[in-house]
Formats: structure tokens, C-alpha cells, sequence
């Protein structure tokens, strides 16, 4: 049985055999993280003009990503924002840059995750293809990140009913006269506090009395819950809310599938949700699998304990596992959790075949000591079969792994026992 990692033993297993952030793109192999990360989302909302379509770009860099600098008494940081939309003629619809400036007194905010600068762009375009291109440049550390996304609203007025984006609804604000205004969360996340969480929409129609109706399915396509809700719609937009029952849901991902029908027109919308826990790794999509995940570096006896615990107290025993072993229990985020949780992705991303990627040897050897030193490829030896040999120069060890079948399922050539591995 493996012994748990001390914080010690895994954070030096990290930081020899990677050193956190380092890449190795050359090999195929890019680890290296976007930095600096944000978040964006981009809403649609109709128009009763039918001839346009309101566009919401909500940008959100957490201060954690910016480099801040300490000027007097204040912790200073400054950033620079880019947006490019073109059109299907690659057009531009939209151009705009723009620096934002951050400033902190405390410095416990400076490597925050809690604390997000949001910005905000609204335009109105017309209904047509469209390639957008977001970019943050830190301007201290000249790092720089972009995200691109196609955004199609040449068929947005194609039915009678339009539907907009669906947002996900858990807290208010108060405004100017201090009458609360919805905050909508990014990236579908939910908090696990309530026993219901609202949703709003827009929705243009020509009214009458109809119903809307939600399905929440998990990533396997299993129906998890759903209702219909009979109401009279009026004519032109509207905005109209639901609150969604939290039974049956976990801490998992989730397609959320809203139908709205007046008479016979039809018309749907859909977005994935996520309920997590403020902490948890954006790495993780299911806490059930993240526990199986931890197979390299926890015991059975240990996983077997959170896999039969209801979910309050998994929750608490997956954090309790990693609380112990975080470089920086000062803070929110935990690094290493964020690092063994993006080497398993990538692990998926590259590796699977007849089994998932983490599962593979490639997977544990990748997760366990992070991208090779270097790679040594010989897929087309003759009489041989295709081989790979991974070499971890930090460490002086190296992998050797063969094609035995040809359908691309490498194997260790002597079995690694991680049970056994001088990091236990």
C-alpha cells in the first residue's frame, strides 16, 4: 500500500522533476499555463427589432494572475485589455484596447483568487459569423494570454422564439439607488450553499401562454432532474427567472437544457454548470473521478474511506488530503492539488485509448514526474515494435514504453511500482 505523501516529499517531487510552470513544448508536450489566466463569458441577448443582436463581453482577471508592485504604501498593478471581432469577410466589427490599473493596500490580496477585476464591453451586432479574440498583457511582467472563440448569430432570429443566454443567478448587488441587481456567476459555477440556485434568461416572443422547462443531464447524458413550468408570455423581450432545485446534484459537471413552447414554436438553450466549492481546482470536473485520480499518491484505504462518505464529508476528506499537503496553506489556492489535477487533464487529453489517459502508464508516469527532460520516438524500427524512451535528466531515471498491440497502447517495459518509489 503507498504511504501518503508529507508535503515535503510530493512538493520536492514537483518541483525537481517539472519545476512548476516549466515547458517543454518542443516534445509535444506544452505544460506551460496561459498566464496570465482570466476568465470571460460572452452573452447574446435578442432585440424585438429582430435586426440586431445585444453582445455582453464580461472579462474577469482574478489579481492573482497581475504582478503587483509596491509604490509607497500601495500595491500597484496594471494590465492591458484587447478585443477583436471580425466578420465572416474577416472585417473588423469590433477593435478596442484599453489598460486597466489595480491597487490593493494589503498585500494578502495581491495572490488572491477571491478578488477579480471584471470588465465589462456591450455592443450591438448584426446577425452573422463572427471570430473574437480576447488578449491580457501583464504590463510589469510583459506575459501575456488570448482566448478565441467563434460566435455564430447568422441563424439567432431563425425561429419565433429566441432564447438567450442563460444565466446563473446566486447573489444580487445593490445599484446606484440601491435596489438589487442580479450578479450572474462565470463559467457556470455554482457555489454548494442553498438548497436552489436561479436562473435568467432572455426571451424574445410574440407572447401567449405557454411553458418552460429545464433538464439538467450529467456529462454521460443521464437525466438527473427536470420540471415544466406553465406561464403566460408576454410580447417582445422579456426577461424571465426559474429557481432550480439542488437535489441530486454533486460535485460534477452538468449540461443544463432550457425549452421554452407557445403553442407549436419551439426554441432551446443550453450551458454547463458546475457546482464547486470556493478552492477547489479548476482542474477538476467530478469529484468522484479527482478521488480515483489520487491512486499515485494516497492509499487505498484512504480513497476507499472518501468513496463511501456521503457528500459533506468527502467534501472535507479531499480537503483534509490535500490541506495537508499544500505549500501555501495561507492561501486559497493549493498549487500542488492544481498541478496533479492539470497533469491528469493533460494526461486524458493525450494518452487515452482503450482505457482514460490518467489510467495508462504513460498517464502515471506523466502525472507522477510531469514532462520528460526529453523524449527518444522510434514508432517505425524494423523488426521492432514502435517504442518511446522518456528521460528525466533532474532525477536520472528514464521510461521505456512499447507498442506491444500497434494500436498505440504504450506500455512500461519493466512495470513502474509507484508503491515502492523513493518519493513514498
Amino acid at each position: 500500500m503507498p504511504r501518503l505523501l508529507n508535503k515535503i516529499s510530493i512538493g520536492l517531487m514537483f518541483v525537481s522533476t517539472l519545476g512548476l510552470g516549466q515547458e517543454h513544448e518542443e516534445f509535444g508536450m506544452k505544460m506551460e499555463p496561459e498566464v496570465p489566466n482570466f476568465n470571460y463569458e460572452v452573452n447574446e441577448t435578442p432585440l424585438a427589432t429582430r435586426d440586431s443582436v445585444t453582445v455582453d463581453i464580461v472579462i474577469q482577471v482574478p489579481f492573482n494572475a497581475i504582478q503587483f508592485v509596491k509604490k509607497d504604501s500601495v500595491f500597484v498593478a496594471r494590465y492591458e485589455i484587447s478585443v477583436l471581432l471580425v466578420d465572416e469577410n474577416e472585417v473588423n466589427a469590433v477593435s478596442k484596447i484599453w489598460t486597466q490599473t489595480l491597487r490593493t493596500k494589503l498585500f494578502s490580496e495581491t495572490y488572491s483568487g477571491e478578488h477579480f477585476d471584471i470588465n465589462k464591453l456591450t455592443y450591438k451586432l448584426k446577425p452573422s459569423p463572427y471570430s473574437m479574440t480576447i488578449g491580457v498583457l501583464d504590463l510589469d511582467t510583459r506575459k501575456s494570454s488570448f482566448r478565441k472563440k467563434e460566435i455564430n448569430l447568422k441563424d439567432f432570429y431563425k425561429k419565433s422564439i429566441t432564447i438567450g443566454n442563460i444565466n446563473i443567478i446566486e447573489k444580487g448587488i445593490p445599484d446606484s439607488v440601491g435596489k438589487k441587481e442580479d450578479l450572474p456567476t462565470m463559467m457556470g459555477m455554482l457555489s454548494d450553499t442553498g438548497n436552489v440556485f436561479d436562473i435568467s434568461f432572455y426571451m424574445l416572443s410574440d407572447g401567449g401562454k405557454g411553458s418552460v422547462k429545464y433538464s439538467i443531464y450529467n456529462l454521460s447524458k443521464k437525466l438527473i432532474t427536470e420540471n415544466t413550468i406553465e406561464r403566460e408570455f408576454e410580447k417582445g423581450v422579456i426577461c424571465q427567472k426559474l429557481s432550480i432545485p439542488r437535489n441530486n446534484l454533486t460535485y460534477s459537471k452538468y449540461r443544463l437544457v432550457l425549452t421554452a413552447k407557445i403553442g407549436a414554436d419551439v426554441a432551446s438553450a443550453e450551458k454547463i454548470i458546475q457546482i464547486r466549492w470556493f478552492g477547489m481546482s479548476n482542474m477538476i470536473d467530478n469529484l468522484d473521478v479527482a478521488i480515483d485520480q489520487l491512486r499515485y499518491i494516497a492509499s487505498n484505504s484512504v480513497i476507499k474511506k472518501m468513496n463511501k462518505a456521503k457528500d459533506t464529508e468527502k467534501k472535507k476528506l479531499f480537503q483534509d488530503f490535500w490541506r495537508a499537503k499544500d505549500p501555501t496553506p495561507d492561501t486559497v489556492e493549493n498549487e500542488l492539488m492544481n498541478e496533479y489535477y492539470r497533469r491528469a487533464n493533460y494526461a486524458n487529453q493525450n494518452f487515452s485509448g482503450f482505457q482514460e489517459g490518467w489510467r495508462s502508464d504513460m498517464g502515471m508516469v506523466f502525472i507522477l514526474f510531469g514532462p520528460p527532460s526529453d523524449i527518444e520516438r522510434h514508432p517505425f524500427e524494423i523488426q521492432t515494435k514502435p517504442y518511446e524512451i522518456w528521460y528525466y535528466y533532474e532525477i536520472n531515471r528514464s521510461f521505456v514504453f512499447v507498442d506491444e498491440t500497434g494500436f498505440g497502447e504504450y506500455r512500461l517495459i519493466t512495470p513502474f511500482d509507484y508503491t515502492n518509489s523513493s518519493f513514498y
